[in-house]
């Protein structure tokens, strides 16, 4: 019997493909495709294999914000390095009318969130009086690691344009598996513009907010993943818990 797997998706769980210090550590490989990603999410953000670019997912089209500032829609054939979706329902909805920076939206958004320690994803919508965004080059093996490249990412500043900004507000206890606090990419509303969000003042901002309920993680079968070596992140109560002294 045919299944309909519109009815099988479920909003707000989080679907993390990869692990966030393994990119940034230099496994930029392409795993997963654009077409698996849909079937867990219809928003979110990630790295494009080869780390070509930036990679937001916006109302169930997947955007590749290029090096040369070129934004364009992938196909689904597309793989991908790293990416966390979910399909995204807002649980609550405010608006800001007047002229906000990056900083101070933050913290408005911190103090209306209750539970710190938990998963959010967040829309952010509105008119963008200076953004400024960013997006690393295609790379070939043997592959650096991130932190040395940061001369060769390809900054864009742009000036009154309507957007959104595609994100999460992740607990620190998932720094390492994802990255913990706010993450943001941009997107503008005629898709010609795009990138990791860096910095913002805007206003006449729609704000959604989304609890998320779990979380999924799926980590990569490529050889290359199977042998890279985790930094050991030692947490002493928990040893001795486990030692019994």
């Amino acid at each position: 019997m045919s299944t309909n797997r519109q009815k099988e998706k479920t909003s707000n769980i989080l679907y993390n493909y990869g692990i966030s210090e393994a990119l940034v550590g230099g496994l930029y490989e392409g795993t997963i495709s654009v077409k698996s990603l849909k079937q867990k999410g219809d928003f979110g953000l990630g790295a494009p294999g080869m780390l070509d670019g930036e990679l937001t997912i916006l109302d169930g089209k997947a955007y590749q914000t290029k090096s040369d500032g070129e934004t364009t829609i992938l196909k689904d054939d597309y793989m991908i390095a790293f990416s966390c979706v979910t399909f995204f329902e807002a649980d609550l909805i405010s608006h800001i009318n007047t002229t906000t920076a990056r900083k101070s939206l933050f913290r408005i958004i911190t103090n209306t969130l209750e539970n710190k320690n938990a998963m959010y994803a967040i829309k952010i919508t509105g008119e963008f009086e200076h953004i400024r965004t960013r997006a690393f080059p295609p790379t070939e093996a043997p592959f650096p690691i991130l932190s040395t490249i940061l001369d060769k990412q390809r900054v864009f500043n742009f000036n009154n344009v309507q957007g959104t900004l595609i994100g999460y507000f992740l607990p620190e206890y998932l720094n390492g598996i994802n990255v913990s606090g706010f993450h943001f990419h941009f997107l503008s509303t005629d898709k010609k513009h795009g990138g990791h969000l860096l910095d913002f003042t805007a206003e006449n901002l729609k704000i959604e907010i989304a609890e998320l309920k779990s979380m999924e993680l799926e980590v990569s079968s490529n050889p290359s993943f199977h042998q890279y070596r985790f930094r050991n992140k030692r947490n002493e109560d928990l040893e001795k818990v486990g030692r019994g002294y």
